[in-house]
Formats: C-alpha cells, structure tokens, sequence
C-alpha cells in the first residue's frame, strides 16, 4: 500500500489495511466497520477523524503507515 495520508477516506484506510481498524481502535475511536460508523467512515478523512477523536494526526498517521506496512507500532 502506498503512503496513508491525512486526506485519504478512513473506509478505504482500512479496505486496503485491515490492521488499520486496531489502530484507529487503540487510539480511541469507535470501531469504524459497524453501523453508523461504517457510513461516516466513508464520508470522513483520515484528518478529520482524528479532529473528532481529539487524536494527534502525526502519531496517527505514523502508526498507520507502520500498520500498512508489517512494521510492528506502539499503538498506544
């Protein structure tokens, strides 16, 4: 997978990295595969994600990319 990006749709994040949903898990968001999460999953960035989970976007973004990539990240 290419580089994940602030501008990327979190739905398509985690189409193309599972492992993505355990991050955006272990930073505190809700579990963006079900219900009402799904839909705004689709509609809602990466940028704006973390904006409304009041989550620092760098670490974010470091942790996901670790994520796409095999690399093992301290998700904390």
């Amino acid at each position: 997978m290419d580089q994940i990006t602030g501008d990327m749709k979190v739905a398509e994040v985690i189409h193309r990295c599972p492992a993505a949903a355990d991050v955006f898990l272990a930073r505190g968001c809700p579990d963006m595969r079900r219900g009402f999460f799904n839909l705004m999953a689709r509609l809602m960035s990466v940028r704006n994600a973390a904006r409304v989970h009041k989550i620092e976007l760098g670490p974010l973004l470091e942790d996901l990319n670790k994520a796409a990539h095999g690399v093992a990240g301290r998700q904390q």
